[in-house]
């Protein structure tokens, strides 16, 4: 059925395709929205692979799909219905573990105004201050400063990875 496909090209004609093959595919999806249900364009390019006995990739067939108006992405949707992402999360046969618990919560609040962060670090970038500014960017609201998501997040790894002890933490 793949073979059927107009946007799956096989490399090697002389090492013919074999059902029951087992393929990785990397593609990369370039899609145009004409409206909230429908692309004016879809693209996809990107290639089939099969792992050797020493489990290095082979480029074995190519994914190629241009499209104009479309209500969809054929490539991407067959993909999904006859196979699984390799990306995902594994999680451990004993379900996994976590560094958090109501003991040591892993919210953090963002200040509801970034003014005392901007002027003690002198960052007066106006997406941090200026809600009219952040609007015309497109945010929702004016955004924490990168530095103190970093903080904080450096605060939790403290507290709860390296049990308060900060010296266990390498930057």
């Amino acid at each position: 059925m793949l073979q059927s496909k107009e946007w799956f090209q096989w490399d090697n004609d002389a090492k013919p395709f074999q059902a029951g093959t087992k393929l990785i595919f990397r593609v990369v999806s370039e899609l145009v929205y004409y409206d909230k249900s429908t692309y004016s364009s879809v693209s996809v390019k990107g290639h089939a692979f099969v792992r050797n006995q020493l489990k290095e990739l082979i480029q074995v067939a190519t994914i190629d799909y241009t499209a104009g108006r479309s209500f969809g992405n054929p490539v991407t949707a067959y993909l999904q219905r006859h196979g699984r992402t390799l990306d995902q999360p594994i999680l451990f046969e004993n379900g996994g573990y976590t560094l958090t618990s109501n003991a040591s919560p892993s919210t953090f609040r963002a200040p509801s105004t970034n003014e005392p962060y901007s002027k003690i670090s002198r960052d007066f970038n106006p997406i941090h201050v200026n809600p009219y500014f952040a609007d015309l960017a497109n945010l929702p609201a004016t955004i924490t400063h990168g530095m103190w998501s970093s903080a904080a997040t450096r605060r939790f790894v403290e507290t709860v990875a390296a049990k308060g002890n900060p010296d266990r933490v390498i930057a």
